[in-house]
């Protein structure tokens, strides 16, 4: 049915890709690489950013102990008389001699490369997957235990996140979630976003576009520029949005009836 659907359309799409999202990612190609069959318009509205919702319950400590499990913080998943709810705890035995706040340190292998896996993910680091055959190659973190995952501890890129709490690492994390926060903001104006801090700001900066396309004015060959330069998905986390509407941050939610409140905001 996709075949015939496909065929009817008058010409083959294959040279241009269903997504541009494997660019965030070490990918061999670039943006600016991309193929276009129709006019710039037509491209021009082809480009949206969507929300991505991870709702993954992880918490790694100290690069040693992993909990994986489906609970929330909030009442339901915390008194134990509400929704069901289930958890694993890793705590593995195979020690990785690394450092921590430059000083040198003994993490568990197990949280310590679930930890720099997930990190370089968000920063780009990593190179993309692809499944368009169905044919593409198993790799070692695609099997389930007890086949061991490839180790990568020894390359460049796991070196830039081994140790969380360097100055080097933190200026990289700090610098590549503005850059993309700036790039998103200018070419999308995403919400929420710490520019608009109250409701009448944010009517003002409401783009009149359809969610998530381009709002900028800026022509189609600077907006793929500027988007060829994101990397990751980090963005910075926008702590000020509506901060001046007096009654989101005050009131008897945040006296105590809803401890969890403030943990959200």
């Amino acid at each position: 049915v996709v075949r015939k659907f496909e065929h009817s359309a008058g010409r083959s799409d294959e040279e241009v890709s269903d997504s541009v999202a494997q660019h965030l990612l070490g990918d061999s190609t670039g943006l600016l690489d991309e193929q276009w069959l129709g006019n710039e318009q037509e491209e021009h509205d082809c480009y949206v950013t969507e929300l991505l919702y991870i709702h993954s319950k992880v918490m790694i400590v100290d690069d040693r102990r992993v909990i994986m499990g489906s609970a929330n913080i909030n009442d339901r998943s915390q008194k134990g008389d509400g929704d069901s709810e289930i958890a694993v705890v890793v705590e593995d035995t195979d020690q990785l001699e690394t450092s921590m706040d430059g000083r040198p340190y003994v993490a568990n292998r197990f949280a310590a490369t679930l930890r720099r896996k997930i990190m370089k993910e968000h920063l780009g680091l990593i190179p993309p997957q692809f499944c368009e055959t169905g044919k593409e190659p198993v790799t070692s973190f695609m099997r389930a235990v007890p086949y061991p995952a490839e180790d990568e501890t020894q390359s460049d890129e796991d070196r830039l996140v081994a140790d969380p709490l360097s100055d080097e690492f933190l200026e990289l994390w700090d610098s590549t979630a503005r850059k993309n926060r700036q790039v998103f903001g200018e070419i999308f104006k995403t919400v929420p976003t710490d520019v608009v801090r109250n409701w009448d700001q944010y009517k003002a900066y409401l783009p009149k576009v359809k969610t998530g396309h381009i709002a900028s004015d800026l022509p189609l060959y600077q907006v793929k520029q500027k988007l060829a330069s994101v990397r990751g998905a980090l963005v910075t986390a926008p702590l000020d949005f509506l901060i001046e509407e007096n009654r989101l941050v005050s009131g008897p939610e945040w006296l105590g009836l809803d401890p969890t409140l403030p943990i959200y905001i």
